[in-house]
C-alpha cells in the first residue's frame, strides 16, 4: 500500500494544479495527462526542482497510485481524480468560501441496509470534507458541492444505490453553531 504523501510533495502540488486547471476533472470520459519531462526541463508551474530529486519524485509519481505512466506521460487514474475532487471540497470547506450567500447547501439521503458499505462510504466522505451532520443522514455546508459529490459518487460506484437528494436551503432556524463550525461571518443579512 503507498503511503499517504507529505503536505508539500510534487504529487500533492500537481493533484491541486490539476483541481485548479483541468477544466474536464469532472467529466469522467475527459483523459487528463501530464508530461513529466517537461518539470526536469523547469516548464512546469512548481519552481525549480534539482534533477536529482525531481526524478526521485517523478519516479514515486510513475509508482502512486494516482497516476499510471504510459507513453511517456503520466495520466490521472480514477483515484487520483477522487483525490482532487476530495481536496476540491476540502479547500472551499475551509473557510475558503469566498462570499457566503446565506443559503445552506444539503444532503438527504436514504440508502438501504443491502448497501451498508455505500451508505458508511458516503458519511465518512461527508465527515472529512467537513460537512456537518444536522441528523442522520441530512448533512449541510455553506457553499455548493453538488456537482463534485455526484463526480466523486460515480467514481466510487457507478450505481450508487438509495435515494439522494440535494437541496438548497434558505433558513436553518438557530444556526449559530453551524456558522461558528463552517467559520461564518454573520455579515450576511437576510
Amino acid at each position: 500500500m503507498a503511503k499517504p504523501f507529505k503536505e508539500d510533495s510534487l504529487i500533492k502540488k500537481i493533484l491541486v494544479y490539476l483541481g485548479e486547471t483541468s477544466v474536464g476533472l469532472l467529466s469522467l470520459g475527459a483523459t487528463i495527462a501530464i508530461d513529466p519531462h517537461r518539470f526536469l526541463r523547469g516548464e512546469g508551474p512548481f519552481g525549480s526542482y534539482s534533477k536529482p530529486r525531481l526524478s526521485k519524485d517523478i519516479s514515486y509519481l510513475k509508482r502512486s497510485k494516482y497516476f499510471k505512466y504510459k507513453n511517456d506521460k503520466l495520466y490521472l487514474t480514477q483515484k487520483g481524480r477522487e483525490k482532487i475532487i476530495k481536496l476540491i471540497i476540502k479547500k472551499r470547506n475551509k473557510g475558503k468560501v469566498k462570499k457566503w450567500d446565506g443559503k445552506w447547501r444539503g444532503i438527504i439521503f436514504d440508502i438501504p441496509e443491502l448497501d451498508r458499505r455505500d451508505r458508511n462510504f458516503l458519511r465518512k466522505e461527508l465527515y472529512q470534507m467537513g460537512f456537518r451532520e444536522l441528523q442522520k443522514s441530512v448533512w449541510v455546508a455553506p457553499f455548493d458541492f453538488e456537482r463534485e459529490l455526484k463526480t466523486l459518487l460515480k467514481l466510487w460506484k457507478r450505481d450508487f444505490g438509495g435515494d439522494i437528494r440535494f437541496l438548497v436551503i434558505e433558513k436553518i432556524d438557530n444556526d449559530s453553531d453551524l456558522k461558528q463550525h463552517f467559520n461564518l461571518k454573520s455579515t450576511f443579512n437576510r
